[in-house]
């Protein structure tokens, strides 16, 4: 029963993931921030590997899965304290774009109740796009930012904690069924290969 309610929540999770994932995917696309996009690429196919290896019992699989948690758990802090411009970061700065752009997030323009304002012409990227932050913003976009993160720390720390119990799940069951001679290839009770009549006969003799 522990099994299987692990593994439906873990499924659940890495479902849950891929979509917030997916989402988040879209808008680093549109306002071009390579980094984050690199690292969501990775994070998207190793919830995949973790939904793979908890649908078909792979524990090594959802163990990767776990590390990768961690590791998207420190990537995401890492965003946070950017865009909230702690630790000498400077959310203008053009490290997420690897000084290839001059494009930010695209939370900047489109934001929750942004007005999105047009450069001037003499003063815009040679594409024309916009990249002076709109007004009125219901919410800054190093909120929204902050806030995309935060919710994949939360869901990531969550499926950390699955992915290990799961294992636990996985490897208490492997060892059992080893005990009981699953993987043996000579049980216990396998019958000797000499009859009892023809041993018999040899320790007379």
């Amino acid at each position: 029963m522990g099994c299987c309610s692990g593994r439906c929540t873990l499924i659940f999770l890495c479902t849950f993931q891929l979509v917030t994932a997916l989402e988040r995917q879209v808008f680093d696309f549109l306002g071009y921030q390579w980094a984050p996009i690199l690292a969501t690429f990775v994070h998207i196919v190793m919830v995949i590997l973790g939904l793979f290896g908890t649908i078909q019992y792979r524990p090594r699989y959802i163990v990767v899965y776990a590390v990768w948690a961690a590791v998207w758990v420190t990537w995401n802090v890492f965003i946070i304290c950017f865009y909230l411009e702690v630790g000498g970061l400077l959310k203008d700065s053009e490290l997420l774009t690897f000084n290839l752009s001059r494009h930010r997030s695209w939370w900047r323009e489109h934001g929750p109740g942004c007005l999105r304002e047009e450069p001037a012409a003499s003063l815009g990227p040679p594409d024309g796009r916009a990249l002076v932050p709109g007004d009125g913003c219901a919410l800054e976009h190093s909120y929204v930012e902050a806030l995309h993160s935060a919710l994949q720390i939360l869901v990531a720390l969550v499926g950390f904690v699955c992915a290990c119990y799961v294992v636990s799940i996985f490897t208490e069951e492997e060892d059992s069924f080893d005990f009981i001679g699953g993987f043996d290839p000579f049980p216990l009770y396998c019958v000797s290969e000499n009859p009892p009549g023809l041993l018999f006969k040899q320790a007379s003799l």
